[in-house]
């Protein structure tokens, strides 16, 4: 069964009897902005190989300095494997995306006039924000009914927040929406110290900042985040879908907006679910985070224990009500992307509806 690979170690990935060998270094991973930085990766070889099967490997995420080739780059490409690259922050800077293997013109054209055309647009982007929004209150609900001492704010929230999901409801305009979503998140934002418990007490929270993030649940949010869009490029590599192509964020230069589309639903399901169990059962404690260029930012191994647990949620089930089988949350991700072709192809017959929390 393929899985994602994560990469921490500085070393060369490099392909050796076709398949791949990881080759180690010495030394921990440098910020790459010292005035005598050549760009080679940090550290010498310590002579560990370590192989593993391409058959194996669904993506890989490189948070060390990685050394790589055309070689390897070809391989990858063969073997239909996408490439996640972040830098000494956790910061997700760039993915080797292999050439679309899924085409359909069909499709393309139906997926580019959505886009252009301002109602279809609009109804798409209601979807996404409206199942973001659903999503949100769920986790809320699901915390809020295990506090020792429920408060009047997550009460007051919830409330507020099911009002702005009505208001989405019957947006006339994306600007309209964007304004209902982060209204939402300030809203839910707010309630998560009272969520956190005692837990959290070691996690003061005031306001989301980005860039760079504030502090240590900032900086959860923002790596969580960056997990999440990367995982939804990914599902949207097995599909016919153009990933450049988005309905709720505008199109543009050098990004996948339509994985930021799918990224609004999922990350309270994955992201935020992740970050409450962290911190909740301790796991993440603030010695697990630095402060550097003005931010606070996840060490090493604060970014190795999320992606552990990242790893493990992907691939837990949970029972889909409507196929009647087990589905692993990174299936999920993939069931929208299909939902979604079928709206393209006819949505009369088949409206979009993004994942909506029954659990």
């Amino acid at each position: 069964m393929k899985r994602s690979y994560y990469l921490f170690s500085n070393a060369r990935l490099a392909r050796h009897q076709n398949s791949l060998r990881l080759e180690r270094a010495t030394d921990a991973r440098t910020p790459g902005r010292l005035p005598d930085d050549d760009g080679t990766p940090s550290g010498r070889p310590t002579g560990e190989k370590v192989p593993f099967p391409i058959e194996s490997v669904e993506s890989l995420y490189c948070f060390g300095e990685i050394d790589i080739n055309t070689k390897l780059i070809t391989f990858l490409a063969q073997h239909h494997v996408p490439a996640f690259f972040f830098d000494y922050y956790g910061h997700y800077t760039a993915s080797l995306y292999p050439r679309e293997h899924l085409l359909a013109g069909r499709l393309k054209v139906a997926q580019v006039a959505h886009h252009t055309d301002p109602d279809d647009r609009l109804t798409l982007a209601r979807a996404f924000v409206r199942a973001g929004l659903h999503n949100i209150r769920r986790v809320l609900k699901y915390y809020a009914t295990r506090l020792d001492h429920p408060t009047d704010r997550v009460s007051t929230a919830e409330a507020e927040i099911a009002d702005l999901e009505q208001q989405a409801r019957f947006a006339s305009d994306i600007l309209t929406l964007m304004g209902c979503e982060g209204q939402a998140r300030t809203t839910y934002y707010s309630t998560w110290p009272a969520l956190l418990g005692p837990a959290g007490e070691a996690f003061p929270f005031v306001r989301r900042s980005r860039q760079p993030p504030s502090n240590e649940l900032n900086a959860l949010i923002s790596f969580g985040n960056s997990l999440c869009y990367t995982a939804c490029l990914r599902q949207l590599y097995h599909t016919a879908l153009d990933p450049t192509v988005s309905y709720l964020h505008e199109p543009g230069d050098r990004r996948f907006s339509l994985a930021l589309d799918l990224a609004e639903v999922f990350k309270p399901v994955l992201v935020d679910r992740a970050i409450f169990r962290l911190i909740k059962t301790r796991q993440i404690q603030p010695t697990h985070f630095e402060d550097r260029l003005g931010g606070t930012y996840l060490s090493e191994s604060g970014r190795k224990i999320f992606v552990e647990h990242w790893d493990d949620r992907l691939r837990q089930t949970i029972k889909h009500r409507s196929l009647g089988r087990n589905v692993s949350y990174e299936r999920l991700i993939r069931l929208d992307a299909y939902k979604l072709v079928r709206h393209l192809c006819d949505p009369d017959a088949d409206p979009f509806q993004g994942l909506q929390m029954w659990w």
